[in-house]
């Protein structure tokens, strides 16, 4: 079930170490997975994020060009 409006979680939602949690009724939420090893991190930190020293960006994939035809 998609929420009508999600409000922005920030960092959170590019974020590498995060996992998302959605609830039967709709709810949304971000685990943070580098609370299990360091405690300055909340379990579920409050969102929007603005700022996190632990914040790791998810890596892109790569756009595929089409050979060219000259080749």
């Amino acid at each position: 079930m998609r929420q009508p409006y999600a409000p922005p979680a920030g960092l959170c939602e590019s974020c590498a170490n995060v996992r998302i949690v959605d609830t039967r009724r709709g709810s949304r939420f971000f685990l943070c997975q580098l609370s299990d090893v360091d405690p300055r991190f909340p379990r579920y930190p409050r969102t929007p994020v603005l700022r996190c020293l632990g914040y790791v960006a998810t890596a892109t994939p790569d756009v595929v060009a089409e050979p060219s035809e000259a080749e």
